[in-house]
């Protein structure tokens, strides 16, 4: 997309961390950031951007050239700021920009400082996006600000409650598209093709950002590719916190996932909570994409706390032990799931972190009949077909 502005006899683009594009027709030379004024801004254009960007600043014959990654949370407002650092406020629309007001060379600023130059600043997507999922609760109003923008223009839609996912639903997620999921009660109560579809979203990539989950929990649930339930919610927790009990016997017993928000420079207590079995947990992070929504990597929770060196606070999903899965009987899923056409590695993708083996799965599936009688007709078609 491209925005318009002009130049103006204030201009002195000095600033060393920022660029500004403004509404505003008159600006003092304090103003040391801004290259162009009387700037209209596109709200919905602008709402649309995501992830990394190309940034790209002309004025005649001058040519600047940058990249930038889109705040998730930016406000259309009658400015429109590019930061060098990663500060997220809602009026900065990108951080991390390689482009600044004091990279221009003094040719190109005696050019913007020209009333009559018209200045433009063009933003491209350079992707690839990952998918986006947009969770919805019938009842509840309709999402505001970039959310609701997202929703209300998304590549396809999925009601949760329904027996199948339309086809336009699975070829927006391999496009990495945005999709609109509603749902008419909690979501662990979705169709078991709903619920096969999430999982496959996450084995995939996908985001997830969830209609009133202010914590985020239930959206790193999703992006985990595990059920909202059950799971062991801790709310957010503290190095002290998460040492104490009962929260260190929930961390070391809990036969489901556990979820909780923390600092992340406190990940290194689970080490000490789960000593000697700390090797064989694993934990869902953040996956460090500045995107709207959840996106999460599993990791050895040994490597955990080395992962996130500057990180703030994140939402943190740590497996159970091994084999306790089955306490919860994950079991009687798992033909349904591959009833729905989810494949065996997606499966296995999606209930290691539950503990569950590859050689767990097919012992699950061998016990189901509907899954025997599946399993020989694909080896009758294979034996036709030779």
């Amino acid at each position: 997309m491209k925005i318009h502005a002009r130049g103006h006899g204030h201009i002195r683009a000095t600033h060393a961390k920022t660029l500004e594009f403004t509404g505003e027709r008159e600006i003092t030379p304090r103003a040391t950031c801004v290259v162009g004024v009387g700037a209209a801004f596109d709200e919905e254009a602008l709402g649309l951007l995501r992830g990394p960007v190309a940034v790209r600043l002309a004025a005649g014959p001058h040519v600047a050239t940058g990249t930038a990654v889109v705040n998730p949370h930016h406000e259309v407002t009658d400015r429109l700021v590019l930061r060098r650092s990663d500060h997220a406020s809602p009026d900065t629309f990108a951080f991390r920009s390689t482009l600044v007001a004091s990279d221009l060379d003094p040719d190109f600023v005696a050019a913007l400082g020209d009333p009559a130059a018209e200045v433009t600043l063009t933003l491209t997507e350079t992707g690839p996006r990952r998918p986006l999922v947009l969770v919805h609760p019938r009842g509840l109003p309709e999402p505001e600000g970039r959310p609701g923008l997202l929703w209300r223009t998304a590549d396809a839609s999925v009601d949760l409650d329904a027996a199948r996912v339309p086809s336009e639903a699975r070829a927006a997620l391999a496009d990495g598209g945005v999709i609109a999921a509603s749902v008419s009660g909690p979501l662990e109560g979705v169709s078991p093709a709903a619920g096969a579809w999430l999982a496959d979203a996450a084995a995939r990539g996908a985001r997830f950002e969830v209609t009133g989950d202010a914590a985020g929990t239930v959206a790193a649930l999703l992006a985990a590719g595990l059920p909202v339930a059950p799971a062991v919610h801790l709310g957010r927790a503290d190095r002290r916190a998460l040492a104490a009990p009962p929260h260190a016997e929930l961390l070391r017993t809990a036969p489901a996932p556990v979820v909780f928000r923390a600092p992340a420079a406190d990940l290194g207590v689970l080490a000490e909570v789960l000593a000697g079995a700390a090797e064989d947990r694993r934990i869902a992070v953040p996956d460090g994409h500045p995107d709207l929504g959840h996106g999460v990597r599993w990791l050895p929770l040994s490597e955990a706390g080395a992962a996130f060196e500057g990180e703030e606070e994140g939402v943190f999903v740590l497996a159970p032990p091994q084999r306790a899965a089955w306490n919860v009987d994950l079991r009687p899923l798992v033909p349904l799931l591959v009833e729905q056409g989810v494949t065996a590695r997606t499966l296995s993708t999606v209930l290691r972190p539950f503990g569950i083996s590859r050689r767990d799965l097919y012992d699950a599936l061998g016990d189901a009949p509907a899954s025997r009688a599946k399993g020989s007709r694909n080896t009758e078609e294979r034996g036709e077909k030779k």
